[in-house]
């Protein structure tokens, strides 16, 4: 994730002459949202918000169908694979530039891709690539002409065109990386639908149409993303017209919302998981006895009743039912006896607190993460634990976490891809266990684990990798590494004059074909 520096205002000057980027009149829309975007480089972030953003900016090579995650062109137009998977050409949409008026072609994805994969890369310095792990296979990206590009991988995977579709392979103008160098999250260039305008950091950030978009010119002439911490305040600036969209409003005052003729709420089921993770690093936790204890401790109902208020279903793992790949497990009853007898067997002693770190901001797969954290404190404490909660605005939190600074921590994930790679290979397997750039926040490893895993990777037949992505589960289960709190709904409330505004499984929104339909 990014390690940016605070700074309060930064404007974009975007092509020949800032004057043709400055606010005109026409349709524009507001989002509202709990926190700031952390940066603006695809490759170098990984909370929602930042990826929202990044999404309206950057095009990838291919991109998911609106509402689905099937794979169609995009700055690709089309595609060849060999037959053992290894060697994948794709060949370039024609007549595309950069928001700096720079052509997109085939140098221009040699440098992205390059740049993401390769630590000798001269633009690879600096904050960590979140992305880097999903491209460690990649042998070599090469120029074929100025509109094919060849990529060979050094073994069949089989995420690897969905994976192409993320947020993070979004593709950067390479003269503007070089330009900004260090600072170009803060000077964001790409291909996309928004050319970007204006940061103004914990309060907004201002996009403007690209008429030249190849996807046809927005109907929206700007959109803005704002910063509304409070829910109730996002609801009441919602209500009366000051934003558009609202963002992860409390299961409560989406109750309200709902009542509003004026408003309209969209949910969907959520591809995501809440989850509490043990890290396995700190002893207790490094015995699974106690991580079980405490998966019977944690009571996920009265989680999902108090905190999402139903609009969530009690996870047993760590894919949710809608997802390909989930397999029904019996998970852990909540039975405090049954923990305390576990920790007994584990000669578990309460010789210090144990530090739960949570974040301070709502996430779409936790809606009040410190309210869950005080149930989790109260639940591990029936049985004998004790637990103090650290709180930290969500960039402080990451870094904690990632460094290895919590005995338990709160978080989620929310599927970029609808492969269940994304899940189990991108936050259990030990690829991913690395200090500082960590998304296995368990820092669990299990040898029979990341095999199943990377069989399943390299399988082009579906039956196989739902065989071993079931095998998988199941040690997780027994392993125990996570509670897998709920799976969250998705719910967006808007302007019943907001039309054409579709809730994607990635939880991220797309804003390019949305219409304002004033009366």
């Amino acid at each position: 994730m990014s390690r940016l520096p605070l700074i309060p205002l930064l404007v974009a000057c975007l092509g020949p002459g800032c004057a043709a980027n400055a606010p005109d009149p026409g349709p524009q829309l507001v989002v509202g949202r709990p926190v700031d975007a952390l940066g603006l480089d695809p490759g170098r972030i990984s909370d929602s918000e930042s990826a929202e953003v990044c999404e309206q900016i950057y095009d990838h090579l291919v991109r998911y169908a609106p509402g689905g995650t099937e794979i169609v062109p995009a700055l690709a137009s089309s595609w060849e694979v060999s037959h053992d998977g290894t060697v994948w050409l794709f060949h370039l949409r024609h007549g595309v530039r950069f928001h700096d008026g720079t052509p997109f072609d085939a140098d221009a994805v040699v440098f992205n891709l390059d740049r993401q994969r390769d630590p000798r890369h001269p633009f690879h310095a600096g904050s960590p690539f979140p992305s880097e792990p999903m491209l460690r296979n990649v042998e070599q990206v090469e120029r074929v002409d100025d509109h094919t590009v060849r990529v060979t991988i050094e073994r069949a995977y089989a995420p690897f065109l969905a994976n192409l579709a993320m947020f993070s392979v979004g593709m950067v103008s390479p003269t503007a990386v070089k330009r900004w160098g260090a600072d170009y999250p803060f000077h964001p260039v790409g291909t996309g639908p928004f050319r970007f305008v204006e940061w103004s950091r914990g309060e907004r950030i201002t996009l403007a149409a690209n008429p030249q978009y190849w996807g046809g010119a927005p109907t929206l002439r700007h959109l803005v993303f704002t910063v509304v911490r409070d829910s109730r305040q996002r609801l009441t600036a919602l209500e009366g017209g000051a934003i558009d969209v609202a963002e992860r409003l409390d299961p409560a005052d989406t109750q309200f919302a709902a009542l509003d003729p004026e408003l309209k709420v969209d949910r969907v089921a959520g591809n995501n998981v809440g989850y509490l993770a043990m890290n396995t690093l700190h002893p207790p936790f490094d015995d699974e006895r106690v991580r079980r204890a405490v998966n019977h401790a944690v009571d996920k109902a009265a989680i999902v009743k108090l905190v999402y208020q139903g609009t969530a279903l009690p996870a047993t793992g760590p894919l949710a039912p809608s997802a390909w790949g989930h397999v029904d497990l019996p998970g852990y009853a909540y039975d405090p006896a049954r923990a305390r007898r576990l920790l007994d067997e584990a000669g578990y002693r309460p010789d210090r607190p144990l530090k739960l770190y949570v974040m301070t901001a709502s996430r779409p797969y936790l809606p009040s993460p410190e309210r869950a954290a005080r149930m989790i404190a109260r639940n591990l404490a029936d049985v004998g634990m004790r637990v103090e909660v650290v709180e930290n605005p969500l960039e402080e939190h990451l870094r904690a976490v990632q460094d290895n600074q919590h005995d338990l921590c709160l978080l989620g994930w929310s599927g970029d891809n609808g492969d269940p790679d994304n899940f189990l290979y991108g936050l259990l397997d030990s690829d991913n266990a690395e200090l500082g750039t960590a998304k296995n926040l368990s820092f669990f490893r299990d040898v029979r684990l990341h095999g199943l895993l990377r069989w399943a990777q390299e399988s082009q037949d579906r039956a196989h990798r739902l065989a071993y992505y079931a095998d998988a589960q199941k040690i997780i289960d027994d392993r125990a590494p996570w509670v897998p709190l709920a799976h969250a709904e998705l719910v967006v409330a808007r302007r019943a004059d907001v039309a054409h505004l579709v809730l994607e499984p990635t939880a991220l929104l797309h804003f390019q074909p949305v219409a304002l339909e004033r009366r």
